[in-house]
């Protein structure tokens, strides 16, 4: 067993005692808070790196008060991290507490040294080389956090408590919220891509409310919110997005995903770059990315197989098109006929004779095919919305004919919604792919 002679952290005390210490240092307000944020950075390095999950932190810091030692003694005992991988993090938080590196850079520099073999002074000069003019000055609000205040998702306490830690570490309010708890990150997803919207004037502020206070009251998207609001229209034959892409190879985590929109939201830079300037990818994996971003956009391949070639390129080292000609030689890389009537009745949504009695199964159209099943009592309403939904993602290439039948008939046989199956599938997908049907 590896022995730490390291400080063991607790968790952040109640807002009122951090309030109270604060006031102690009448030269500096919330002296005490910022100290304690840096203090506090090895949890924040190993959730920030997605190196441990949240329930796992949880659960060495509370070995660690049962047994008295230290933070990272616990999490060796739960095999939770590898020892390399804490050493790694040990130097990472050594850089911080030296006051060489703020937490945001550290973070970073983890993602990239692990990502690539570096060590982690290798790392910060990786990306201090690609990280020009990146500096986020952060404001007391956003069009972002004054939409969650407007929707009382948050609260000015909790605001103002990430507004002091994003001072002192660098890193990203919405992000800061998720890491003290203070939101989800299915809501912060919600409220990104809301604003995102906003931004583009697709939605108005007043429909992202309202939208963002039914996604709270329910837990669906975003999307699904707005378009039982009658306000979200998608149109078919969209590209993937580099930031899709990198999630579907399985490149990012949620956080990491929220970082990024965070990020965009405030410095509108292009995605590709934010994902470099974070560590999350090197510059040749963002080209090969780019590569197939243009394959799906002629059509010659799929998302979900440009998701499958970006990482055979990745853990093999091999060529785009080395990773595309194994996976997919010819003509193999177009989709086969694979039309509504086959996803319904090869899931069990529906037997083939039934089927046949309602509608033509050679029928195209998913949304007149439902239309039929719907009013004929074939299919209940709920479960047409998720058929079309799952055949949206296969039509525009998002995942398989097999991956679409998994899906299906697992929401089926577990009583599940799309979203809860795709998530225990571990499918990251674009939820704005699933309603082209609209």
């Amino acid at each position: 067993m590896v022995q730490y002679n390291y400080p063991f952290y607790f968790k952040p005390e109640p807002i009122g005692w951090r309030n109270q210490l604060s006031n102690k240092h009448p030269e500096r307000p919330g002296f005490m808070i910022e100290k304690q944020a840096t203090a506090d950075a090895l949890p924040t390095l190993l959730l920030g790196a997605s190196i441990v999950s949240q329930p796992k932190l949880d659960e060495a810091m509370q070995t660690a008060r049962s047994l008295n030692v230290p933070l990272p003694r616990a999490i060796a005992m739960l095999n939770a991290v590898g020892e390399s991988t804490m050493k790694t993090v040990l130097e990472a938080e050594e850089l911080v507490r030296s006051g060489k590196a703020t937490v945001d850079l550290a973070v970073k520099a983890l993602r990239l040294a692990r990502q690539n073999n570096m060590n982690i002074d290798d790392a910060i000069g990786v990306l201090n080389s690609v990280h020009k003019k990146t500096q986020t000055v952060q404001s007391i609000t956003s069009p972002m956090t004054e939409l969650l205040l407007s929707t009382e998702l948050i609260t000015n306490e909790q605001l103002g408590r990430a507004i002091i830690k994003a001072k002192d570490t660098g890193m990203q309010m919405g992000r800061i919220l998720v890491l003290n708890r203070d939101l989800s990150g299915w809501i912060m997803n919600a409220a990104l891509t809301a604003q995102l919207l906003v931004r583009d004037g697709r939605i108005t502020k007043e429909q992202a409310v309202q939208a963002l206070l039914t996604v709270g009251r329910r837990r669906v998207s975003i999307e699904q919110a707005l378009f039982e609001l009658n306000l979200y229209v998608e149109k078919a034959g969209q590209t993937v997005k580099i930031g899709e892409l990198v999630l579907m190879a399985g490149f990012l985590s949620e956080g990491d995903m929220l970082e990024c929109l965070e990020i965009e939201l405030i410095k509108e830079k292009q995605f590709g770059q934010i994902l470099l300037e974070q560590g999350l990818v090197t510059q040749d994996l963002l080209e090969a990315a780019i590569v197939l971003q243009d394959m799906v956009a002629n059509s010659t391949v799929r998302a979900f197989q440009a998701a499958e070639a970006l990482r055979q390129v990745k853990y093999r080292g091999i060529s785009v098109y080395q990773a595309v000609a194994e996976l997919y030689p010819g003509t193999q890389a177009l989709a086969k006929d694979f039309g509504p009537a086959n996803l319904l009745v090869d899931s069990g949504l529906i037997v083939q004779e039934e089927l046949v009695k309602v509608c033509d199964p050679a029928e195209k159209s998913a949304i007149k095919m439902g239309k039929k099943l719907l009013v004929a009592k074939a299919l209940s309403e709920a479960m047409l919305y998720t058929a079309l939904r799952t055949f949206s993602l296969y039509s525009q290439g998002f995942i398989s004919s097999e991956q679409a039948v998994t899906a299906l008939k697992k929401c089926k046989n577990e009583s599940l919604s799309l979203d809860e199956t795709l998530a225990k599938l571990g499918w990251n997908v674009p939820a704005r792919m699933q309603w082209i049907w609209t």
